[in-house]
């Protein structure tokens, strides 16, 4: 398997020695009478950054190096197991993962490329690298720091029952359970627990009130929640990647939220029990029914401890749709 560290300092240091060495030979010559000048190679991409998926994660860059060179032919993306607190280290070893051509992948009206990994798994760290591929060699690999975890989350949207109603055993929702079984799994059901037994490790459960308006309510006092606002599509449907990133503050001080349809929640979950780790999750409104007593929803849950993303990859919808956000 091919692999690289993520700097190649002796190798760039002699190169430039070289020309240096060579230019008073060649001062003077045009590209045509220059046969044997050294080409400086392309530079690396910038503004490369990830968002995670369940079981992917898509790696971003700009097409700066097309802006400085036009014989680029591609990019190489790199990839390793992220170890904490090596990255620093400029000896630290990538992976080839994937090459991507010039005008591949690519938002031409953003200017962005991507490449969407699906060869990961979730709950498991990564670390990405870029390089600019050119006919007179490759790139450094990109500087930036760019580690994430793949994110478990609903596929399809997951119904839940009123508490009080006789579907009560589908009411309560666990998100660490849902997020070690993953969102493909029965549509992410394995999440949906039991709140009236004894024991139960629900987080929230759904309950209707004598008016049929169903309300969310947070079960243990180290779990809460928020509603962040309404997010739709052009289409007036729940825009559900609208919401990326948990909050610093604003929680409910009551943790009872009424569930509305359009709406996305943020959850931040404690368990003190592993030494106060804390886990952000969010969930989205799809459809309300007071007929059956049922809510319908999608999910995400990050297990990385102190993470608070809670993105999905842009390749899930469409580029073009520019979605309408409306914060209450």
């Amino acid at each position: 398997m091919v692999s690289r560290t993520h700097r190649m300092t002796v190798m760039r240091t002699a190169i430039g020695m070289l020309g240096l060495l060579l230019l008073p030979l060649f001062t003077g010559c045009d590209e045509e009478e220059c046969v044997t000048c050294v080409q400086p190679l392309p530079v690396a991409p910038t503004l490369v950054f990830s968002e995670s998926g369940d079981d992917r994660i898509t790696v971003y860059w700009n097409d700066y190096p097309e802006f400085y060179s036009d014989d680029i032919s591609g990019y190489r993306i790199w990839r390793r197991l992220y170890e904490p607190y090596d990255e620093t280290d400029p000896a630290r070893e990538f992976y080839f993962l994937a090459d991507v051509g010039v005008g591949q992948n690519y938002y031409y009206d953003s200017g962005q490329y991507f490449f969407v990994d699906g060869d990961v798994d979730n709950q498991v760290d990564y670390e990405y690298a870029v390089s600019t591929v050119a006919p007179q060699g490759e790139s450094y690999l990109s500087f930036e720091l760019v580690v994430d975890t793949p994110l478990p989350m609903s596929e399809t949207p997951l119904t839940m029952f009123d508490v009080a109603g006789p579907n009560n055993q589908l009411s309560g929702f666990d998100f660490s359970l849902a997020g070690e079984h993953g969102g493909g799994s029965l549509n992410g059901a394995d999440g949906v627990v039991d709140p009236t037994v004894v024991g139960h490790t629900a987080d929230i459960q759904v309950r209707f009130d004598g008016n049929g308006i169903p309300w969310l309510e947070t079960l243990r006092g180290d779990v809460h929640v928020q509603d962040y606002g309404t997010f739709l599509d052009q289409n007036d449907q729940l825009y559900f990647e609208g919401v990326s990133w948990a909050p610093d503050s604003g929680w409910s001080e009551g943790g009872v939220l009424e569930l509305i349809i359009g709406h996305i929640y943020v959850v931040e979950i404690y368990n003190e029990p592993s030494g106060g780790d804390v886990h952000y999750a969010k969930l989205g409104v799809v459809d309300v029914s007071d007929a059956t007593g049922t809510v319908r929803i999608m999910w995400a849950y990050q297990p990385r401890n102190g993470l608070p993303e809670l993105t999905a990859p842009v390749s899930r919808l469409d580029h073009d749709e520019t979605p309408r956000a409306i914060r209450l």
